[in-house]
């Protein structure tokens, strides 16, 4: 019995040694401070957030939680007003920063957390170069050209020798990851290749440089870092952000999965990195502008959450995402629709396969709809345009109980193509079509 109390006190000292390593206390000491009081904050992808508040004690502030450890990344302490001073977390959540009220970055020192001094030792041996970017700026007007591009070099090549040093001093740390990941990549020299008729083909000469840009895109950014996702948005957001919009907006929808799926891979050192890659990469086609990209949201949630390794997903999430990729799934392009017949305004039946137009426009809408009431007379022009030269139709199918109004719509408007009630058809479109709110086409 004795040895069954001893074993059970151990777990439960260990229970509670686990949960103090688990608490952040941050001390800040501001000689001469006049705040009442500071906050605590850290970046996220594109925005910043204030997670904590500390109140003066004679120039003493603690942020302090005993049951929330912080996650890796750039934080930052600021007063009301909104002047701030920067820090690094990462492993180290117990430290103490000191400093005077005219100059917080120059004269902080920092006791606990050997991240936090190393970023404050680059930061304070990098503020002489920019006292001296502001010294040239202001006496760029009375330089010669050829004489401050000479400065403003030397200013660089000195500010990039300081970077490399830290990296090469430090590989590890956060901030050589913050530097390399500011760091765009260089597309090396290509020598331009000769064509089938002998001429230079500057054409392949360009594919070849921009298929290499996109390969080595992150090369410089460690997508197993998660701390760079609480960074400000000039270190990892914007240019993760710049790949999907811009380097694969043109890109067929195999050619993104391929490289989602490289990205994906290069995160699995990181748990966090690795959820938002697969949860940014799924949402962000779920919504996509470009005609077509709605198949890259239907491959990442088979390959992702249907197959569970979107664990942190709770059974009705997992669910939802799953029965609605199905259902798009449907609707791809390329995909051929069910044939869907309804009665028009006389009661007499219509059905896609018996329209014989080469191009067919499938319109689910209502009169009662002020998003509709704008956007299908707008259709009908282009219908009426069109029709003749493209050998066009559209069956325009309404969608609610309120066939009156659907009825005057028409009249109002001379829509005279294939009006169809939806309220009696020969399958469930809604829950075929996904069609949640109209316009849908």
């Amino acid at each position: 019995m004795i040895r069954k109390r001893n074993w059970l006190l151990l777990v439960v000292l260990l229970c509670f040694t686990t949960s103090l390593s688990a608490q952040y206390e941050i001390k800040v000491e501001i000689e001469n401070s006049k705040d009442s009081c500071l906050l605590l904050g850290h970046y996220y992808l594109d925005k910043t957030y204030a997670i904590d508040t500390a109140w003066s004690n004679k120039g003493k502030f603690v942020f302090k939680k005993k049951d929330k450890k912080l996650e890796p990344g750039i934080y930052f302490f600021s007063n009301l007003k909104g002047r701030f001073c920067e820090l690094m977390i990462d492993t180290e959540q117990k430290m103490s920063l000191k400093t005077v009220e005219n100059d917080w970055v120059g004269k902080m020192k920092v006791k606990g957390s050997k991240t936090s001094a190393l970023y404050f030792d680059y930061m304070q041996a990098n503020e002489p170069l920019n006292k001296e970017y502001e010294r040239l700026s202001k006496a760029k007007d009375a330089m010669t050209k050829p004489e401050y591009d000479s400065c403003l070099r030397s200013v660089q090549l000195r500010g990039d020798s300081l970077k490399n040093s830290f990296i090469e001093r430090n590989p590890q740390h956060l901030l050589s990851k913050v530097l390399l990941a500011t760091k765009a990549v260089q597309v090396p020299e290509m020598p331009i290749l000769q064509g089938e008729d002998g001429k230079p083909d500057s054409t392949e000469w360009a594919n070849r440089r921009w298929y290499w840009y996109k390969q080595h895109f992150f090369d410089n950014i460690d997508l197993g870092c998660s701390g760079l996702l609480r960074t400000p948005s000039a270190v990892f957001f914007r240019s993760y952000d710049y790949f999907w919009n811009e380097v694969m907006k043109y890109e067929s929808v195999d050619t993104i999965l391929v490289y989602a799926e490289q990205i994906i891979d290069k995160a699995k050192g990181s748990k966090a990195m690795n959820r938002f890659l697969i949860h940014n990469i799924t949402e962000r086609y779920l919504q996509s502008p470009v005609m077509g990209h709605d198949k890259v949201y239907v491959e990442m949630v088979k390959r992702y959450i249907k197959t569970g390794k979107a664990d942190w997903l709770s059974p009705s999430s997992i669910e939802s995402e799953v029965l609605r990729a199905e259902k798009w799934e449907n609707i791809l392009i390329g995909k051929t629709v069910p044939n869907l017949a309804c009665p028009d305004e006389n009661n007499v039946w219509h059905d896609l396969y018996s329209m014989n137009n080469k191009y067919k426009i499938l319109i689910f809408w209502s009169a009662d709809c002020g998003h509709c009431s704008t956007e299908v007379p707008k259709i009908y022009d282009f219908y009426k345009q069109y029709k003749e030269k493209y050998n066009l139709e559209v069956m325009a199918v309404n969608t609610e109980s309120d066939t009156l109004h659907w009825h005057k719509f028409i009249a109002d408007k001379d829509l005279q193509w294939v009006n169809v009630n939806g309220l009696v058809a020969n399958f469930d479109w809604r829950e075929y079509f996904d069609v949640v709110k109209t316009p849908v086409v």
